[in-house]
């Protein structure tokens, strides 16, 4: 407690934080609140059913007839559209435009008419009316007097018809009518949770920079963690902190925007109701701002917690904020609904969950999936805030360049380093994503031979070469940092006899997780999956295995449970290297160009954790090749000759859980395979993080 009262006097003491706290929210929203007024009162002006539209004419002959043709009561829209209208009625003023020197055209084009008629006395008359493209007032003055002329055209014809037949028979009379009572459509629910991740960030930054960062750039942070004080004191003080300012600094941003659009009698566009202030769902938005603070406070501390300075930390934010401005957009986008994997997706469910309360839309069990996995999210983030805050790598003040930050260690590595993993990782997001969006835009013009030369080649390019550049650039050993040390011959065997079987469990597993609402092939995607099956049928044989399973059997396994295996090593215990690596693996596959593919993403997961273990196991990422190359030429060749084993298809279209005699022969095959590794293999002896280095 003492711990934290002093990071906050000392937070709230600091001028920068004051200025964010108090004066920014008390200064930004009535000036928002005034040109939102402002920009309403434009964009409204002449809108009006009962607002007077100015007509141009370039005589006063065509004004009078004009205003002869309007004035006409057979000119009057029917009861229906008028009831429908609330019997409000549009007005027009003709001016002669040639009095002021402009022809009607002229005048029009600098905007002193809503509106250009030209009249040619012909038999029957002909009217030409013009309009500024993109005036409101324009369009609508030409939309309501085209439908005033039709109205009297209809109504003449009408009466001449009925003067010379006495078999007419009217149209059917229409008559319009209202039940229930009329609801306004709030905003709350779309522009508040937007609005709440900007509030939280604005108040996290600062505090969470200033309190690990800051620290280490004024020579305060030795001093600290020399104090008999444990570490997580310490960092449990700053996270308290940082989730004070930051709901301190929502808060004060609510109330202030909630009081601003109240006073300047804004706050029913907002609510869609009353202009009375909306207590209970400010209470609702207070509520959530503790799960957001929370959030936010732990991913930006375990970031600012690995920075060496103020600038390497505001480098490291900027991006974050950004990308959490995507999330934050959801809650304009219609139809998107906390289901499914949204409910554990980070950000993405708070937000939405934030939408649907303020909605009255909120349902129990994905709200309590999402604030549990939330929670989970912030504590992973403390936890790895804890694992770099205060450790020899990041307690020195930065004195370096950033061209010294890029220059080659000295040394040689056995492994690559978790920040050269992790940047490693956060490059490859962009690269792959740019990568899979080029390769879908060129495709289709493209064989189906070149296509499989050309996923092979962006998969060398993007999970090979940078790797690989990076291993380079950190100076670190090939053979342990890709494990490739040879396995045993029995490991082989059990990889190969896991690779035949693994892929019954796996197809179990998509089928789960189909039922759990998790992903699924709807009818589109099984088309584009069957056309895609009967292009790969056209492919060889061998240009099939070698590109859909020789090179991502070899370029994945080494990325994976090689570079980034060995790399969280370092810092993370067996069991946590073989999910963290298989979930990854999971998130990665997921990824297909610009679409989401969350069915493949149980299957390629519980595939990647068979992997890891794998690798674990026999200390070598070759069984794993073998393992992954088995699985994928399975799948690959049967899907090719599909025709000739119509078995291995049956219930593909349903999506359908397999056979239970294909199931015990698969699962016994695994189980064997998993065995024979088991007994082949030692148990690995618990790594050392702080690997010794050779010099160069």
């Amino acid at each position: 407690m003492r711990l934290c009262q002093k990071e906050l006097r000392e937070t709230m003491r600091d001028r920068r934080t004051i200025i964010t706290l108090v004066l920014m929210p008390l200064m930004v929203y009535p000036l928002l609140s005034m040109a939102f007024n402002r920009f309403l009162v434009s964009a409204t002006a002449g809108t009006s059913e009962e607002t007077p539209y100015t007509i141009g004419v370039e005589t006063d002959d065509e004004g009078s007839l004009l205003l002869a043709w309007l004035e006409d009561p057979m000119s009057q829209p029917p009861d229906a559209i008028l009831k429908a209208s609330k019997g409000k009625l549009a007005t027009f003023r003709v001016v002669n435009t040639t009095s002021v020197g402009l022809t009607p055209d002229q005048a029009l084009k600098e905007k002193k008419i809503d509106l250009a008629a030209e009249i040619e006395l012909d038999d029957p008359p002909r009217l030409r009316l013009t309009a500024y493209s993109g005036d409101v007032a324009g369009q609508g003055a030409q939309r309501v007097l085209t439908e005033r002329l039709h109205w009297l055209r209809l109504a003449r014809a009408e009466t001449i018809l009925q003067s010379q037949s006495n078999d007419y028979t009217p149209p059917a009379e229409v008559s319009v009518a209202k039940v229930g009572a009329p609801e306004k459509p709030s905003m709350l629910g779309t522009i508040v949770p937007l609005v709440l991740v900007l509030m939280t960030i604005t108040g996290a930054v600062y505090p969470a920079i200033d309190l690990t960062a800051g620290e280490r750039e004024r020579g305060t942070m030795e001093s600290l963690m020399a104090s008999p004080v444990p570490r997580s004191y310490i960092l449990f003080s700053k996270y308290v902190a940082v989730v004070v300012v930051a709901l301190l600094t929502a808060m004060a941003n609510l109330l202030a925007m909630f009081t601003t659009l109240w006073a300047g009698r804004l706050l029913p566009l907002l609510t869609g109701g009353e202009d009375a202030f909306p207590w209970v769902a400010v209470l609702q938005i207070l509520g959530l701002l503790v799960l957001f603070s929370g959030f936010f406070a732990a991913v930006l501390l375990s970031l600012t917690s690995f920075a060496r300075s103020f600038k390497e930390a505001q480098a490291y934010l900027i991006p974050v904020m950004l990308l959490s401005l995507t999330p934050g957009m959801l809650s304009l986008m219609p139809g998107v609904t906390l289901q499914g994997p949204l409910a554990i997706a980070p950000l993405i469910n708070i937000v939405l969950l934030a939408r649907e309360v303020l909605q009255g839309t909120a349902h129990a069990a994905p709200a309590v999936i999402t604030v549990l996995s939330t929670i989970g999210y912030a504590a992973a983030a403390i936890a790895i805030a804890s694992k770099l805050f205060g450790s020899d790598a990041v307690s020195r003040t930065s004195g370096q360049s950033f061209g010294a930050m890029l220059k080659r260690p000295t040394r040689v590595s056995p492994t690559p380093s978790p920040q050269t993993a992790a940047m490693t990782l956060a490059l490859l997001v962009p690269i792959y994503y740019l990568v899979s969006n080029v390769l879908i835009r060129i495709v289709p013009e493209l064989s189906i031979n070149w296509v499989l030369t050309l996923n092979a080649v962006a998969l060398v390019f993007t999970f090979g070469l940078l790797p690989l550049a990076s291993v380079v650039l950190a100076r670190c050993r090939f053979s342990t940092s890709y494990q490739l040390s040879p396995p045993s011959p029995l490991a082989l065997v059990g990889a190969l006899l896991i690779g035949l079987g693994a892929w019954g469990i796996a197809h179990e597993s998509f089928v789960v997780a189909k039922h759990l609402g998790i992903g699924g092939l709807d009818v589109d995607r099984i088309e584009k999956t069957k056309q895609t099956v009967e292009a790969l049928k056209v492919a060889p044989a061998w240009l099939l295995v070698g590109c859909l399973a020789l090179a991502p059997a070899v370029i994945e396994e080494l990325c994976f449970r090689g570079f980034l295996f060995t790399a969280l090593r370092r810092v993370l215990s067996p069991a946590r290297v073989i999910m963290t690596t298989a979930v990854i693996f999971g998130l990665f596959h997921v990824v297909t160009g610009n679409m989401l593919l969350i069915e493949r993403f149980v299957p390629t997961t519980l595939l990647g954790l068979i992997l890891g273990w794998i690798a674990y196991r026999t200390q070598s990422v070759w069984p794993g090749v073998l393992m992954h190359f088995t699985h994928n030429a399975l799948l690959n060749l049967a899907a090719k000759y599909q025709d000739r084993i119509d078995f291995l298809g049956a219930g593909f279209e349903n999506q359908m859980h397999l056979p239970a005699s294909w199931l015990i022969v698969l699962t016994t095959t695994t189980v064997i395979g998993i065995a024979i590794v088991w007994f082949s293999t030692r148990k690995p002896a618990a790594t050392n993080p702080n690997l010794a280095t050779t010099p160069a």
